[in-house]
């Protein structure tokens, strides 16, 4: 009897993430995504007629079974400033991750992201305020180049770029530049060595 059930729940889960993929795509005109990409149906993405481009091969996951950690939140990618954008690559694994651009985010190719990753490009309140609950910083653009790895609850601030190959150890607070083939860790993330990728 199991041999028989469990076919007809991954036929079942299959047909809801292509009627909820097929919802998105009506909902969001500028929302375009690659072949052979897998969306949990628990992932939220929100265009509001921005740009959101999503390569081939990518997995958008926010089912935690079987993953090596907590998935404290679904992934969720966010465009909600006119003009807006997020661009993933191809080959990306992206779990449990939030995103959300007021100017815009790109992600490189062949990326892994752990979960509980924050990455936003706008830091919510300005720095010089006498009113905390009105006003809005000015964003900036992250850019996160190839082959790179986030480690879990990893924070992403605005303005970051990232170069290829780098990886970002978990739970650090990453602000700036950092060159390709980077160990990056801490609060505030800081420079530790650089990978030697010949070897």
């Amino acid at each position: 009897m199991k041999k028989v059930v469990r076919p007809l729940y991954n036929i079942f889960l299959d047909l809801k993430r292509s009627f909820k993929l097929s919802l998105l795509q009506v909902k969001n005109n500028n929302l375009t995504i690659g072949s052979n990409t897998i969306i949990d149906y628990k992932t939220k993405i929100y265009s509001f007629n921005n740009t959101i481009s999503i390569g081939n091969n990518v997995y958008l996951r926010s089912n935690d079974k079987y993953y090596q950690a907590g998935m404290p939140f679904s992934t969720t990618l966010l465009t909600d400033v006119k003009g807006s954008f997020i661009k993933i690559g191809d080959n990306c694994r992206i779990n449990g991750v939030y995103i959300h651009a007021q100017k815009g985010i790109t992600i490189g190719a062949n990326c892994v992201i752990a979960s509980g990753v924050n990455i936003m490009d706008s830091n919510g309140h300005q720095l010089k305020s006498y009113d905390r609950t009105s006003g809005r910083d000015e964003p900036s653009e992250i850019v996160i180049g190839n082959n790179v790895w986030i480690g879990l609850n990893a924070i992403i601030l605005k303005g970051t770029i990232i170069g290829n190959n780098a990886v970002i150890g978990a739970g650090s607070v990453v602000k700036g530049e950092y060159p390709a083939n980077s160990l990056i860790m801490g609060n505030p993330a800081k420079l530790v060595k650089q990978i030697n990728m010949e070897q």
